[in-house]
């Protein structure tokens, strides 16, 4: 086994300036009628609220011989360093006091099922009659970390998130897959944050993978109206792309194996960077959801 270490300085900034994210257009479904049902909103269960973090990522080329045996496999695994549950709890606090702040300039109050509530609902009974995991869970980050694949999924301390059944995938928010199914209005949102990107030259050799640091996201914003046993509802979508300028060194160990060049490449996130970098791609997408949201709910309310 041979080892390459290679850092990779950044300059640090000790003001944080982060004006380079870039928003992708927003775009928006409308389900139920072909229009939001008109009916004054004034409150929104909150259904649903988390951010996940991807902090693993593969990537492998086959090399040109159309002989296996004398092809070579080259590979770049890619892992981010130092981002924390605290740090995902925060962000995540922070995205949802911004969430909350941005109903509030529509005049639009967010609320939440209690505890009690959900736990008295027929829906957490089923699944509890099911022999799932059926419990309330109180803001957390929820962690999976296996051989090729590191996620966390955090949702904001003081919302009770229902979860029935076992792993990440199953964390949920709360009224509409536990209790509300068609009880009041009702809004949530998520975002899916990656810190790299591949590239391949299709060459057969280490250098026809390359990783690009580069923080982005996906989310998504949704609300729906009850009234009349009629739903109107909006489903935005948004994208975001970072700055590669969020973590202070790389380091890489180059693997050899059977036909195989594989390069580990860990990359230490610098927090206060990270943090402000992540912030900043949430409220663009959030902006940009909510405007759509307005310019549909214009049209149609």
């Amino acid at each position: 086994m041979k080892k390459i270490t290679a850092t990779i300085s950044m300059l640090f900034i000790s003001t944080l300036v982060f004006s380079q994210v870039e928003v992708g257009k927003a775009k928006n479904t409308i389900m139920g009628k072909s229009k939001l049902v008109a009916s004054p909103v004034s409150e929104l269960l909150l259904d649903h609220f988390h951010i996940d973090f991807n902090l693993y990522k593969f990537e492998e080329d086959q090399g040109g011989s159309s002989n296996v045996a004398l092809s070579a496999k080259v590979g770049v695994r890619a892992s981010l360093g130092e981002v924390d549950q605290a740090l995902a709890q925060e962000i995540s606090n922070e995205a949802y006091s911004y969430f909350v702040e941005q109903w509030g300039k529509r005049n639009v109050k967010v609320t939440m099922a209690d505890k009690a509530t959900m736990e008295g609902g027929k829906a957490f009974a089923k699944a509890q009659k099911k022999g799932k995991l059926a419990q309330i869970l109180n803001g957390g980050v929820w962690e999976n970390k296996q051989k090729k694949t590191h996620t966390m999924r955090a949702w904001p301390e003081g919302v009770d998130i229902a979860q029935s059944g076992e792993g990440l995938g199953y964390v949920y928010g709360n009224a509409k897959h536990m209790w509300q199914y068609g009880i009041g209005n009702s809004t949530g949102f998520s975002a899916n944050v990656d810190f790299i990107s591949f590239k391949t030259n299709k060459l057969g050799s280490t250098a026809s993978v390359r990783s690009l640091p580069q923080l982005t996201l996906t989310g998504g914003l949704i609300s729906t109206i009850w009234a009349k046993n009629k739903v109107g509802g909006y489903i935005g979508s948004i994208s975001a792309d970072g700055i590669e300028d969020y973590y202070t060194e790389a380091v890489d160990e180059e693997l050899e194996a059977l036909n195989s060049k594989l390069v580990m490449r860990t990359y230490k996130a610098d927090k206060a960077k990270f943090k402000a970098n992540v912030m900043e791609m949430i409220k663009a997408s959030m902006d940009a959801s909510f405007a759509n949201y307005d310019e549909v709910v214009a049209k149609n309310m």
